[in-house]
Formats: C-alpha cells, sequence, structure tokens
C-alpha cells in the first residue's frame, strides 16, 4: 500500500511539472484567440491580461520557413515560462522573431526585458532581452547579464518598428563568480554554421545563475513594454540549433534539374530526380535539425516516408559531388 502512494505521489507531480528536451522549437501553433500561458509546456508566472496568440507569422527571409501563429502583447500583465531540461556548464542560446508594432505609450528612459532565461523555477532571471525607446518609431536592442537596467548594453542602432528581426541571445557559464557572459545578435551574418561576431556582449559583475531551465516571456509595464510580436522560438545549446538557414538560400539550384514531389506529401513514396546520372544520396532533417531518414543510394524510383509524421522537413541531396536542400511538407 506504501508503495502505492508514492507512486500516485510522483504521478501528481508530474501532471503538475513538464519540460521540454534541448534542442526546442516552438512555432506557435496554437489556436487563434487563444493565450500563450495557457497552452501545454507553458506556465503561467503572475496575473493581467493575456499573452494573445494572433493569425499570421513573423518571417525572416534567411532563416527556416516559419510555421503555426505568432504572438502579440504590451504593457503589463501576464508573463509565462517554458521549462526546459536544466544546464549548468557551457553555453545555451535562444532565437526569437521579433516585430515592435508601436511605441506610443512607452515612456520610459531605461527600457524594459521582454524575454530571458530563468534560474529553474525562481525569479531569477539571466540573459534578458531589453528594448528602449529612441523615438516613435525607432527603438534599440540590449541585453542584460541579469535585470538591472544600469548594466544593459545595447547594440548600435536604432532598429525600426514595423521591421521583423532575428534576435538571438545567449548565456555562457564561466567558473568562478561574477564572470557569465551574455551575448546578443540581430540579424548576424551567418546561419546554422560558425557562431559570428556578436551585436552585443555584458560580462555579469554581481551573482551569477547557477543554471538556466526556463525561458521567459516578460510583459513589464505600461512605460516600458511597447507593443510587440513575437515569433519562431528555439532554444538550444548550440548555434546551429537555434539558427536553421532557409533551405531556399541553401544551394537551392546546386544539381540540375532537382525536383522533390509530391511536396505537400500525403502519401508514403517521395520521388526525387535530377538530370544528373547516378544515385543519390538522400538525407531528411525535422525543424530542429535532427536526422529523421537517410538513403544512401536513393533513385527514381522513389523512397518510403511512411513513418514521417505530419510537419515540415528539410530534405538534403548529395549527387555527383554537389548537394542541395529542400523543404518537403507532409500531410
Amino acid at each position: 500500500m506504501k508503495k502505492l502512494y508514492f507512486l500516485t505521489f510522483l504521478s501528481l507531480c508530474s501532471m503538475g511539472y513538464s519540460q521540454v528536451t534541448l534542442p526546442h522549437y516552438d512555432g506557435l501553433d496554437y489556436a487563434t484567440g487563444s493565450a500563450l500561458q495557457t497552452q501545454t509546456g507553458w506556465t503561467a508566472l503572475n496575473t493581467g491580461d493575456d499573452l494573445a496568440i494572433v493569425a499570421g507569422s513573423l518571417n525572416y527571409t534567411a532563416l527556416q520557413v516559419s510555421t503555426g501563429n505568432k504572438l502579440a502583447f504590451g504593457g503589463a500583465g501576464i508573463d509565462a515560462g517554458k521549462d526546459f531540461t536544466s544546464q549548468t556548464t557551457n553555453t545555451v542560446y535562444f532565437s526569437i522573431l521579433l516585430n515592435v508594432t508601436d511605441l506610443t505609450a512607452t515612456t520610459s528612459t531605461t527600457g524594459g526585458y521582454i524575454a530571458g532565461f530563468v534560474q529553474g523555477t525562481s525569479s531569477s532571471f539571466g540573459g534578458t532581452l531589453w528594448l528602449n525607446k529612441v523615438s516613435e518609431s525607432t527603438f534599440n536592442i540590449g541585453v542584460n547579464p541579469r535585470t538591472t537596467a544600469a548594466n544593459t548594453v545595447y547594440s548600435t542602432g536604432p532598429y525600426n518598428t514595423n521591421t521583423t528581426y532575428l534576435v538571438v541571445i545567449s548565456y555562457t557559464f564561466n567558473d568562478g563568480t561574477a564572470n557569465d557572459i551574455v551575448k546578443l545578435w540581430i540579424n548576424p551574418s551567418s546561419l546554422g554554421a560558425t557562431e559570428p561576431t556578436a551585436s552585443a556582449t555584458a560580462t555579469n559583475a554581481g551573482t551569477d545563475l547557477t543554471s538556466v531551465g526556463r525561458l521567459l516571456i516578460r510583459q513589464g509595464s505600461a512605460t516600458d513594454t511597447p507593443n510587440v510580436e513575437l515569433d519562431e522560438f528555439r532554444i538550444g545549446t548550440t548555434w546551429a540549433e537555434v539558427t536553421p538557414q532557409n533551405s531556399a538560400n541553401v544551394n537551392e539550384n546546386a544539381i540540375a534539374g532537382l525536383k522533390i514531389y509530391p511536396n505537400p506529401n500525403s502519401g508514403s513514396t517521395l520521388y526525387v530526380t535530377s538530370d544528373l546520372i547516378g544515385d543519390k544520396s538522400v538525407v531528411v532533417f525535422d525543424v530542429l535539425g535532427k536526422q529523421i531518414l537517410k538513403v544512401a543510394n536513393a533513385t527514381d524510383n522513389g523512397i518510403n516516408i511512411g513513418n514521417l509524421k505530419a510537419g515540415i522537413y528539410m530534405v538534403k541531396v548529395s549527387q555527383d559531388g554537389k548537394s542541395a536542400t529542400r523543404k518537403l511538407v507532409v500531410q
């Protein structure tokens, strides 16, 4: 009987707490009109107006194609967190698409933060993303090791309203105390490969975080949080995991006459053909870059994709020393 009580206790605990593993992607594929904090994996951290899911996606040409809807909020209200496997060493990244739509009500001269990492489920935040109004149509973007406004380092700006930016933030744990480093990239010069030079960097001068295990989305106040839209949330431990390239920009025409069809695909066979002679290597990746399927010697007779779940995939084809990557939609 004691064992039964213990198992029941563990079950109840697991129902009240869940976390995602890294790398993690959230394209906000939630119903229009719903609230972010009510979605599976997200937790409301206070009270107030909702973090609203609205129709449409933000898009950034060089980044992997957007899915789902987007998030819109401004002023004060509910904050939300998504828990992930706790990290205590090395570097952790998150990336988002950001569009500031209205700065009219923003009057703060020090700015405010709208996202960041959280130490466990506490109120200790780090690697925070800051916005600071410059004019009615421009703003600066900054990063802070913690949350003291004076420690925010802003990138060279300003940036324009109603424009989508790819923003990446990293938090690096260093041995010792008061020396963790945060970095910020805005429209980075390279995606999916080697980490480029950051737009802004700051070294913590106070108490470092001991871990990060939650992504925070925050509504500060009516004076420091402008109206914003966010989309395409990614969390990972490498640069490549949070900056996957758009297949349309990766060797799109490297293989003459390359065709991948039917696409969208609702069957179990995918045909990959080209003007070149010889077998092809075909590798299928999910949106997080995880290899799902590999066929070393694919022929024009087609490959079996019957085990793929509905969703968006990247198909990399290699033939005759050349390679190309295309998006595949499985229905």
